[in-house]
This record gives structure tokens, sequence and C-alpha cells, in this order.
């Protein structure tokens, strides 16, 4: 016996009352619970006991769809009620109410998958079984369901219903055997306003809306991204973007040797970041010294919940004597930690990285050591640093506890390669790199006015020969260059570029879509400038403007 399960409610945090919003002329929560019905299933739809889910209740019974009503936040307790009369070897599929693309087919090969198995819980979902975001469904037996009742012990695990069952059945993700193409880097939830006008637009080029096999409307909804979007790379079985925004331009007064138009007004800001993450991109840097730029991330962040990976750095720690105690140096970095969780908006960090790798062993190890046991609390997900030379990134690299890392590099800079960063890089398979500095604040695709006067420098020089080696190498301009150079290092797993206005945004999305340099190309690249001093690759000592 198998039953579909689809919980749903109107006070939706992101986009309140997206379940009664219409397509092709039927409520999101009554197309999804037909569309789960659609080859016989029985299928319940678990709402709530609040006044706030009257009128779905109303709304769905007027369709003709079972609704059973629970507990507002305790979602587990209501999937038991759901379940109460049916024996303990039965299957139940969970659903939401805002994910319209299972259809009774997704949601049979997945039960039968899991009778198949024999085991008790079964999940789909995840970006890297190379299902779009938001395309998920989970399978269990009623005993499963019943034993996760009684266990579990947190809030959290009530309201989400099937956190301990993924805790004690670890590693059972099910592919569907139609799926043959990576759609993994598609979003079919509806989580704002353009999420619920894209899964519009793709059941508007459906015949029937009821009946779209699941895999036709992940075809549909690759036809309907914004155009273009950012390539993604494989990783640790997944698959990230390789185009990181830097938002240290959106939140400081004036960053760039570059920058000719400011910071941008917040909302501006927030645009920036949401309409990048419409075309792709799928992480973003900040930093606790951005002075606004936190604030202005987690404001734009809302309404993508975890799809969007943030990388933050910590406090420079520059008010912090080295003499200070261990509960002080404790003290600083829980407050860099909290006041970012903070401004960002979560109850805990995906990325920490440290703005200086002197922290990595400053105060006796002190605030490594507090960091690490923020991280085995659960407030930090994974830990990293920024470097500025080679011999940070070794000993980085050398340092089994560190899962990312950030170092400057763009194609006046040969350093890395001479140190061995490339292979080190290769072989942590577990580390991910990003590079920063892609344009050197700027300068690369500026004007000679805008470089540093530093000895033995010209600039006018630097900018002939950019552009000549563009214009033998068929790249439309030095930027195109500069990133094509960068994209180029595959142990660089992603690029740091900061954007200041639309116009360069867009610009650099298109810049994204153009080809790397071969290996022959690099190595001209290279042959072009061999070496530059130090005194140009490091900002910290260039002259103040």
């Amino acid at each position: 016996m198998i039953v579909g399960v689809i919980q749903a409610r109107v006070a939706s945090s992101r986009l309140p009352g997206k379940v009664l919003l219409p397509i092709r002329g039927h409520p999101v929560a009554v197309l999804a619970a037909r569309r789960a019905a659609n080859l016989g299933l029985r299928v319940l739809v678990a709402t709530s006991d609040h006044g706030t889910d009257d009128l779905l209740v109303a709304i769905l019974r007027e369709h003709g769809l079972p609704v059973v009503r629970g507990p507002l936040q305790d979602v587990l307790k209501r999937f038991v009620i759901a379940t109460e009369d049916l024996p303990e070897s039965a299957i139940v599929v969970r659903l939401t109410a805002d994910n319209l693309f299972p259809d009774g087919a997704f949601i049979g090969e997945l039960a039968d998958e899991l009778q198949r198995t024999g085991r008790a819980y079964l999940g789909s979902g995840s970006p890297a079984d190379g299902l779009p975001y938001g395309l998920s469904a989970e399978a269990f037996t009623v005993y499963a369901l019943r034993e996760a009742n009684r266990q579990a012990a947190t809030d959290f695990d009530h309201e989400h219903v099937t956190p301990w069952l993924r805790r004690q059945h670890p590693g059972t993700a099910f592919r569907p055997k139609k799926l043959r193409h990576d759609f993994g880097y598609l979003r079919c939830t509806m989580d704002c306003i353009d999420d619920y006008e894209r899964v519009a637009r793709v059941f508007s080029t459906v015949k029937d809306p009821v009946a779209a096999p699941w895999i036709a409307l992940c075809q549909a909804l690759e036809r309907h991204l914004p155009s273009p979007q950012i390539t993604k790379r494989p990783f640790g079985g997944g698959r990230i973007g390789e185009f990181v925004l830097g938002t240290a331009q959106l939140g400081l007064s004036a960053y760039g040797r570059a920058n000719i138009i400011g910071r941008p007004e917040p909302t501006v800001a927030v645009q920036l970041i949401r309409t990048a993450i419409t075309h792709g991109v799928d992480c973003l840097d900040t930093a606790r010294a951005y002075e606004q730029a936190e604030k202005v991330v987690g404001e734009a962040v809302k309404p993508f919940g975890d799809r969007i990976e943030i990388v933050t750095k910590l406090s420079a720690l520059s008010d912090l004597p080295e003499e200070a105690t261990s509960g002080q140096v404790c003290a600083a970095v829980d407050a860099s930690v909290f006041r970012s969780c903070r401004d960002l908006g979560m109850a805990s960090l995906p990325v920490l990285l440290l703005h200086r790798w002197a922290h990595r062993t400053s105060h006796h190890g002190v605030v490594w050591q507090r960091l690490r046991e923020l991280m085995n609390e659960g407030v930090i997900s994974r830990l990293g640093v920024s470097v500025y030379s080679p011999e940070e990134a070794k000993a980085a690299l050398n340092d089994e506890s560190i899962q990312h890392l950030q170092i400057p590099f763009n194609l006046l800079d040969h350093r890395w390669e001479a140190a061995g960063i490339d292979r080190l890089g290769v072989q942590r398979t577990d580390v991910v790199i990003h590079a920063r500095s892609v344009f050197l604040q700027g300068i690369l695709a500026a004007q000679p006015e805008f470089w540093p006067q530093i000895a033995g420098v010209d600039a006018s020089d630097f900018v002939e020969r950019l552009e000549e080696l563009a214009r033998r190498l068929g790249r439309a301009t030095r930027a195109d260059l500069c990133l094509a150079f960068a994209r180029a290092q595959s142990w660089i797993h992603g690029l740091v570029v900061g954007v200041e206005s639309a116009v360069q945004l867009a610009d650099l999305l298109q810049l994204f879509q153009r080809q790397p340099l071969n290996a022959g190309e690099r190595e001209v690249v290279r042959r072009a400038f061999p070496s530059a001093p130090e005194t140009l690759l490091n900002p910290a000592l260039w002259p103040v403007k």
C-alpha cells in the first residue's frame, strides 16, 4: 500500500499564500495533488489546524481533495495523523505543495525502489543527483515514520519531518531511470515571486498541466532559464559555479583602484545580487571587514533559502592585542561569527575564512581552536583561509582542517604554479579554491592613469602589451583575456569578481560564456609576461592613491 502526503500551509515565510497562487487555472496546492495522483495514487494534503489555513482547506475540499489537519509547527505529527489508519508496512511518499514537478510516474518509481531495496527511507532532490533544486520527494515506511515521531527530540526534526530519518539512513539517494541529463543547476521550487513566474511559464508550454511528465517539465525549465547562465564545474560529486560574486564593492564606500562609481545604494546592491543569482551565480563572497556587505547579502538571499552558498571572513581582529587572554580571544571570535550570522540572517555560516593567515597560529592558536569548536557545535559548516602569498597557500593546503582556500591570482602572477600550488590544489580534492584579484583591483582592464605609480612599472607599456595580446589571442577585451586566463586553471574552482553596476554585471555574464584559453594560449601569456614585481602584484604595497 502506498499513499502520498503533501504538506501545505498558507503562511509561508518567503512567499506567503503561494500554495493558493494560480497556475493554468489550478491553485498551486491543487495542481500538486492532482499531478501526484495522475496515475491513481491515493493522495492526502496535510495542512495545519491554524486559522490561516482555513481558506486552503475550503479550496482543497471544493476540488474534491482529501485533507487532514494537525499542528502548525509539528509537521511530523501531521504525517502521523494522516497515516494513522495504515499498517506499519505501508509506504508514505512525502511531497510539498510548492513542488509541482513530481508526478505519478516519478512517485511510483521512488516507492518501487524503496520496496525493491528493502530500505526504510529513500529520498530524492539533491542537485548532486542531477535533479533540479525543488524536484524532491521522500519515501519511507509507516513504521519508520512512527519511529521518527517517537524518537525525534528537537523542534527542527518535527518541523521538517525527515531529518531524523535521514540521519538514521544516510546515503539513500534516489536517481530516476529516465534522468540521463544533468538538471542539477536548475531551480523549480517556489520560494519567491520570480520562482513562481518561472514555474508558471514552464507550465504554460505543456498541453496538460496535470498529465505532463516530470522529465518534460525539466526540459521545458531548461529552455526558460534567463540567459546567459554561468557554467558549473564538477566538484565533490556536485557542481559549483565558476563565477563567485564578490561583494566588497557593495559594502565599502570605495573599493578598487579603478572604481569610479562608488558603493551602490543598498536597494541597488540587493538587486545586483539577485540578478546574478537568476543567471546561475550560486556563491557569494563577503566579509565582516566589508562594512555593509553582509547586511546587503543577507537581504538579497532571503528568497533563495539555502540554495546560495555564502563565504564570509572573520573580522581582521585589528583591536585584539597579541597579549590578549584566551577568554578575550574567544569573545572576539564569537562576536565576529555571531554578528555575521545576524547580518546574513543565518543560524550558521556555510563557509568561514580567516581574513589573515597569521590568525591560524596567532594568540597561541586560540583563534583557530575556537573556530574549530564552533564548527563542532554546528555554527560553522566549513573553515578556510584567505591568503596573500604562495607560502601561506602551501601551508594552508598542508593543513587537513582547511577546506576552502582563497588566493589572489591574475595573468601577471605566476608565483603560484612556480611554488607548486596548482599541484597541491589538485591533490586536495576536498578543498575549494577561489581566486580573487583577477583584474588586480580593476587596473588590468583600466587605462594607465588608474594604475599605481610604482618604480620600474610602466603602466602604459603594460596596457599596450595586454591590448596586443588580447588581439593576438582573439579576445574581445583585456577583461576577456584576464578572465579567460584565470578560467583556464583547472585547479581553481571559482573566480571572485565584484561589480558596482548592472552594466558591469551584464558584461561579466557575457564574458563567462566565452571559452577559456587553451594550454598553448596560456603559455603564450606566460611568455609575454614572464614576471611582475610584487610591488605591483600586491595592492597592500601600492602607494596611497
